[in-house]
């Protein structure tokens, strides 16, 4: 009897086995835990007596609550109140959540991970638990945040997979956050071919609002990497999509082992069980020890499949060496970097179209010569910008380093960029309002992620039209990292005597003293608005006469209360007025000459999402100069050599970025 045949044969003798056996407590899954080293209290302490109070009133909760969610606090003097939360996942039955906040408060929290710790959170396949010296209910909290991701890449068509993903997510989002069974959780299933399924679950905690519910959801969903399998985990929220059923309920998930028939001995009498025992037991410990060698042998060979947590928690999602490419593959995809392959030229490189051997179409950048940076400094850069991921940003899936060559793989993006739609008189009625909206509002998100929501402050300081490209939706798509300056969460500006940039992008601080930051950036998107709501460059108006920039005619159509005047003809009968005046407002924000006063971008989302929020008045802007700055000072024009093409090309390369 070969190994295939007993292994069927051992389940069912096992679970007939177990059928029989009391069943006892089971251990959660453990997943992640965080949990500050700068905020701690004593043994002896009110904080201590506060904690363990809210530990047994969790754990008294867990066994009857229906929502899986439970909220507490004790807060005997004010200085040392403690808040506590679990939530279990939707689809646990009180037996299992209870057991999972059991572990958490009685041992995994107080004793082996978090120990006198006054703020800490940790997960498990089955709940979340989470306490805090803060409020906790009713409060949208991202962070911290783990990202989990399983290595093996999707096979066949990525791109129909990754439309199936985005499409399922984010109807999925809307679901959970309208949820009417009090859990705020919500599952779906779709398949992406014949033979695949794709499984999702979302979940908020009950406490939040459907509007911050949603958008918790949102921003997780724009971190999901597209592999295999992901999941974002944050203390308001969850995402997780799967290509095998991972849930109670989903399809292919048995709901109990199977049951053993009463077994016959041949002469009508039913064998006793004490004959069973003695029979089964013996072949139970063999086959188990059989079992335990195959486990073994097949983890070791699938160990690369398995999920490693990425974002808040200082691990590597990946290593420099999965992200590299040889140059063969990269020669094969283009053609050896065919003229007809090549979709244009910027200042730092040319861009070609490829299309790699297991099928996915790729962009790929061969940048210029001679950058002065080092190899392992470049694969540094390289790993950084790869662990960006949100949906409004263009995704840097590779690299290759061959001699003097260094080449960047990028995904493919269908539609140009913006200003090839923009700018042109005869594509420009392609871009009605509500597509223009949606960019306008997609590179706010994207940007709030790289100032924001991702490991480090990222300060882009070359937003511009050419550099937001547009997929085949016509989702707006931030590249063109290559001038970005990477801080620590706590950075948010610097000082550089090389200015790199593009005239009228740049706000004055940067262009003539050489400070940026996120308000420079803020700047930069507040003319990248009225560009998009005017369909007219900035760099249009030095020699029409009308103003010296798009911004002082901006500003003079605002003042004279005619700010309909400012906006595309193609577009302006058919725009909603409220909508569009409120854009216009928002982008004077951005572009006033006090750095104080421009927005955040968190806050220009907010004004994006809720009209109902009272806009501030704008001060005056602060006009470009007329002339350009010193010779000291490098400013990359944005004078582009792009063919019509299916990638656009921008004139910024990564090749250009400083060593940290």
């Amino acid at each position: 009897m070969g190994l295939p045949t007993i292994f069927p044969l051992m389940m069912i003798l096992y679970l007939s086995l177990l059928q029989s056996i009391p069943t006892s407590t089971s251990a959660p899954t453990y997943i992640y835990h965080i949990c500050s080293n700068t905020t701690m209290f004593a043994n002896n302490s009110r904080y201590n007596t506060n904690l363990n109070t809210v530990f047994h009133s969790l754990t008294s909760n867990a066994t009857s609550n229906p929502t899986g969610f439970h909220a507490t606090s004790a807060t005997n003097g004010s200085t040392n109140a403690v808040y506590g939360l679990f939530l279990c996942r939707g689809d646990q039955t009180a037996t299992p959540c209870s057991d999972c906040v059991k572990t958490a408060t009685t041992t995994d929290l107080p004793k082996t991970y978090c120990p006198n710790r006054k703020v800490a959170v940790i997960w498990y396949d089955e709940c979340m638990v989470r306490y805090s010296n803060d409020p906790l209910l009713g409060k949208m909290d991202q962070a911290p945040e783990i990202a989990l991701i399983n290595t093996q890449n999707i096979s066949g068509n990525q791109t129909l997979f990754n439309d199936v993903l985005g499409n399922t997510m984010n109807d999925l989002a809307a679901e959970t956050a309208n949820s009417k069974s009090g859990k705020k959780y919500a599952t779906k299933v779709a398949s992406f071919d014949s033979l695949r399924t794709l499984y999702a679950m979302e979940q908020c905690t009950p406490d939040l609002s459907t509007s911050d519910c949603n958008r918790c959801l949102t921003i997780a969903i724009g971190k999901l990497s597209v592999r295999m399998g992901a999941r974002i985990l944050q203390p308001s929220c969850f995402v997780r999509y799967e290509t095998y059923p991972f849930y109670t309920g989903a399809d292919n998930v048995s709901s109990s082992p199977p049951s053993l028939s009463p077994v016959n001995n041949g002469n009508g009498k039913k064998v006793s069980a004490k004959v069973i025992v003695a029979i089964v037991v013996p072949v139970i410990i063999v086959s188990l020890a059989i079992l335990g060698i195959g486990v073994c042998l097949i983890k070791k060979k699938s160990k690369k499949y398995g999920a490693i947590p990425v974002a808040n928690a200082g691990e590597e999602f990946t290593t420099v060496e999965s992200l590299q490419y040889d140059l063969g593959t990269i020669q094969s995809a283009t053609n050896n970097f065919s003229e007809d392959n090549k979709l244009g030229e910027g200042g730092f490189g040319s861009v070609y179209k490829g299309t790699l051997s297991n099928g996915p179409e790729v962009a790929v950048k061969r940048l210029s010569r001679g950058s002065g940076q080092g190899a392992q400094e470049f694969k540094n850069e390289v790993l950084l910008v790869a662990k960006l991921q949100h949906r409004n940003l263009v995704r840097l899936l590779g690299f290759c380093i061959a001699g003097e060559e260094k080449i960047l793989i990028y995904e493919y993006v269908p539609n140009k960029s913006l200003d090839y739609f923009l700018f042109n008189p005869e594509k420009q009625a392609l871009l009605d309002w509500q597509r223009r909206y949606k960019i306008i509002e997609g590179v706010a998100r994207g940007m709030l992620y790289l100032h924001q929501d991702s490991r480090l402050t990222i300060i882009h300081r070359d937003l511009k039209a050419s550099n937001v490209l547009l997929d085949k939706d016509m989702t707006a798509k931030i590249s063109d990292f290559g001038m970005a300056r990477i801080f620590g969460a706590d950075q948010t500006q610097g000082n550089t005597s090389r200015v790199v940039g593009t005239y009228g992008y740049m706000s004055p601080e940067y262009a003539m003293q050489g400070l940026f930051s996120v308000k420079s950036d803020v700047y930069s998107f507040g003319v990248l608005v009225m560009e998009t709501i005017s369909g007219k460059r900035n760099t249009s108006f030095y020699q029409s006469g009308q103003a010296e920039d798009l911004i002082s005619y901006a500003w003079k159509q605002w003042s004279d209360g005619t700010p309909l005047e400012f906006v595309d003809p193609a577009i302006r009968d058919s725009c909603s007025s409220n909508e569009v005046m409120r854009c216009i407002h928002i982008g004077l924000l951005c572009v006033q000459e006090s750095v104080n006063e421009r927005p955040t971008m968190s806050t220009i989302v907010l004004m994006l999402d809720s009209h109902s929020v009272t806009l501030p008045v704008p001060q005056n802007p602060s006009f470009n100069f007329k002339s350009k700055p010193d010779m000291g000072i490098f400013i990359q024009s944005d004078q582009s050599t792009s063919k019509s093409m299916l990638w656009s090309v921008n004139d910024v390369s990564i090749t250009e970025m400083e060593p940290r």
